[in-house]
């Protein structure tokens, strides 16, 4: 579910102005961004908006008169009602979602928006606890109904549980868009509504094997992967069908007598529902019992296909957004590809900061979506050398002023290259800080200590360390020793002291490791080309002379 935001001005030039966030926005006084201030105290491009895990944050662009989230300067902040955020000199308070501006259509007139609209809201959650009420009455007064009645309510009741958990489930899987993330949440959410079940397996389509393959395996009374055989006459008659099939007594059902796997394995009863958007199969899920005799019926199957048709959405989305990825990935690699061939001498210099900047940032705890666009910056933090000239890049000797300050340029141009690409705006921080320094003497902007975001000063060191350690046309490499021990001299000076303090456990535990086995590696090499070429030495003779 895509979440949303609203912020409203309440005081300043934009009062009463209402901002809707639902994703990656900036804010400034250009045209160009996604919400635009007409304020002399907001910057060109002050800050940027993100929405991450459902929450809403906030990334200040080294505005010239900062952002205060509730009187006070932040660069990174996270936005809950009641919280007032100032940007310039607009103060915006979080609205809740009961608060949001609606849209009133009424009959025989125009529409009318107003600020406050009387509504009653009917959540899935009381219809469940009215509905239980009555069940419960029943179940304690027992009145005079037939049995035939009391079935009805109590498989009324059950369905009724089951809806409710699978709309819970819902709302939380359409928040996910990692297919890895996404497939053990449905499993866990499936042994919740059918707790009978002993193993579970989601199959999905493989368009390169053109065939059903494994994603995921769980088991309900262990964490380790069961070990589960698919019977291929179930999951083909499921998917061919495009309905839920259920066998209870399964080593009995004459629907499956040509199945190895129910048989020789045992299996009491299996169900398998396929996964479908519209006349596409996704894939299937399918349980499978082999201790306890569970007895599957229609209103499982009713459930599971209700739960199936809410899982094929979720992984539809998550297969668009991988192919979107991955599509995005491929044209990032472009252009880190014709930033490299520019310089013979940095070939391989992006892919190694990526390295080294994921290897400090998890030595520091960041989360995987940090890690992620952490990595995705440094991959950037060089694309503004696209504009600048090769002989500025490849000059083997000092650089003059003028020339030293077209290559200093480059972060600025970066920045400037990225700023139209909305998913990036949240990494533009990053790859305009790699050059600050912890006191202040970096540049473009001068930035003292925490000013600069900590992914910058991440990035800065990695690509310092790169450039001590790769032969570059100014000078000759270092080893990783050297270059750990000019890092640690200018610690608290060039580079924040706890980076450097998370670099020096990278450095201990991957780097250097790599490096000696890399040193025995060619010192055996050489001593075997020592030992080849003494045996390959003929002795030399002098001729015999003749008197």
């Amino acid at each position: 579910m895509l979440s949303m935001f609203q912020l409203t001005c309440q005081n300043g030039p934009a009062k009463g102005r209402t901002l809707t966030i639902n994703g990656p926005t900036t804010v400034g006084r250009e045209a160009t961004c996604g919400i635009m201030l007409d304020d002399p105290k907001v910057s060109r491009v002050h800050g940027t908006f993100v929405v991450r895990d459902g929450r809403l944050y906030f990334n200040d662009n080294k505005s010239t008169n900062g952002t205060f989230l509730n009187g006070e300067r932040v660069s990174e902040a996270e936005i809950q009602h009641g919280d007032v955020l100032k940007l310039g000199s607009n103060e915006f308070a979080l609205l809740q979602e009961d608060d949001f501006r609606t849209i009133n259509f009424m009959s025989n007139v125009e529409s009318a928006v107003t600020s406050k609209v009387s509504t009653q809201k009917v959540r899935i959650e009381d219809l469940a606890g009215k509905f239980s009420s009555i069940f419960r009455y029943y179940a304690e007064n027992q009145p005079n109904i037939s049995e035939e009645e009391k079935k009805t309510l109590a498989r009324t009741e059950r369905l009724l549980n089951g809806l409710q958990t699978i709309f819970a489930i819902s709302q939380t899987m359409t928040k996910i868009v990692s297919i890895p993330e996404l497939l053990p949440h449905i499993s866990k959410s499936l042994f919740d509504v059918f707790e009978g079940a002993e193993n579970l397996v989601v199959l999905l389509q493989d368009s390169e094997k053109k065939s059903m393959v494994v994603r995921h395996a769980a088991s309900r009374d262990s964490d380790e992967e069961p070990s589960v055989t698919i019977s291929r006459t179930v999951l083909d008659r499921a998917i061919q069908e495009k309905c839920t099939l259920i066998a209870n007594d399964a080593a009995q059902d004459s629907r499956l007598s040509s199945s190895e796997s129910i048989i020789g394995f045992s299996v009491k009863s299996v169900m398998c529902a396929p996964l479908i958007t519209g006349d596409n199969v996704l894939g299937a899920l399918y349980f499978q019992n082999r201790m306890a005799n569970v007895h599957y019926d229609d209103l499982d199957a009713e459930l599971v296909t209700a739960f199936a048709n809410q899982c094929a959405i979720a992984i539809e989305n998550a297969n668009l957004c991988d192919t979107l990825q991955a599509h995005y990935i491929q044209t990032l690699q472009a252009l880190v590809n014709a930033i490299e061939a520019k310089d013979s001498y940095t070939m391989g210099h992006t892919a190694r900061v990526s390295r080294y900047s994921v290897g400090i940032g998890k030595r520091m705890g960041l989360d995987d979506y940090r890690l992620g666009r952490l990595k995705m910056a440094a991959d950037l933090h060089d694309i503004g050398k696209i504009g600048i000239k090769e002989g500025i890049i490849n000059k083997p000797g000092a650089l003059t002023d003028t020339e030293y300050h077209t290559i200093k340029d480059h972060v600025e141009m970066g920045e400037k290259i990225l700023r139209p690409i909305t998913f990036l705006h949240d990494l533009l921080p990053y790859i305009r800080g790699h050059h600050e320094k912890w006191d202040g003497t970096g540049y473009p902007d001068g930035l003292k200590g925490e000013e600069c975001p900590l992914e910058g000063r991440i990035i800065a060191l990695a690509d310092a360390l790169d450039a001590m350690t790769s032969q570059r046309s100014y000078n000759k490499p270092m080893t990783f020793t050297q270059a750990g021990d000019r890092i640690r001299s200018t610690s608290g000076k060039h580079f924040d002291p706890a980076i450097v303090e998370a670099f020096e456990k990278f450095l201990q535990q991957e780097l250097l490791p790599e490096e000696a086995e890399r040193n025995r590696k060619a010192k055996a090499a050489e001593d075997n080309m020592e030992i080849s070429t003494s045996k390959d030495k003929v002795p030399f003779f002098e001729p015999k002379t003749t008197s």
